[in-house]
């Protein structure tokens, strides 16, 4: 009964590193702004505004031709279900 909630945080959060990495697709193929771009970069855009700053901060400018944000997005959301699934195998 209590693997429900590992289970349950382990797979909103693979659905939101999927919808990251569509997110991140679109940016870099240039997609044209619709409805569900939109609806799209309103549910990723809030988490990537602190992770922009740390690549604009430390990349090098060469390197900022892309925005390097989602992927450390994505790196960042793995290492916190890392630690959210070490935790819960010690909790459950």
């Amino acid at each position: 009964m209590f693997s429900f909630i590992p289970n349950a945080t382990n797979t909103l959060l693979d659905i939101y590193k999927l919808l990251v990495l569509v997110y991140f697709i679109l940016t870099v193929v240039k997609v044209p702004a619709n409805q569900w771009t939109t609806r799209l970069a309103s549910v990723i855009e809030p988490a990537l505004t602190p992770f922009r700053k740390l690549v604009n901060r430390y990349m090098p400018k060469n390197w900022q031709i892309i925005d390097w944000s989602p992927v450390a997005l994505l790196i960042g959301i793995s290492i916190g279900q890392w630690l959210l699934n070490r935790i819960f195998a010690i909790l459950f």
